[in-house]
């Protein structure tokens, strides 16, 4: 398995291939272990937590979301916020504290680099008070 950067990626996906039957986006290439949709309420919040081992991938589907990140390794590291939308990626490596509010009735693609079967999820997880 690659090293991973320790720095929180966030693009906007352009279309790989196109023609007239639509578009064509690659969203992960790494190997993955979990891939899950999860949907959004208005002011819903998820996550407040990060991962010892596990990438994580986000993929906007709909709606608006606003990501926080923060170093888990780091004291004294200030959070960060980025609004997502659609069609926007991010990379979370592990150690990054990540939570999401929804701006907006949102839809993501969840994928990461660890299984959620038995325990491993909860193993891997590690939960955190929100700021």
């Amino acid at each position: 398995m690659k090293k991973k950067d320790s720095k929180v990626i966030i693009k906007k996906l352009r279309p790989v291939f196109r023609d007239t039957r639509g578009d064509i986006f690659d969203i992960v290439e790494d190997e993955i272990h979990h891939i899950g949709f999860i949907t959004f309420r208005k002011g819903a919040v998820r996550a407040n937590h990060y991962h010892k081992r596990s990438t994580q991938y986000t993929y906007v589907i709909k709606g608006k979301i606003e990501l926080m990140t923060k170093d888990a390794k780091h004291k004294n590291a200030k959070a960060k916020k980025i609004i997502m939308s659609e069609g926007v990626l991010a990379v979370i490596p592990p150690f990054i504290i990540h939570a999401y509010r929804a701006l907006t009735p949102a839809s993501i693609i969840d994928c990461t680099t660890e299984s959620r079967n038995a325990d491993g999820y909860e193993k891997d997880t590690i939960r955190v008070v929100p700021e």
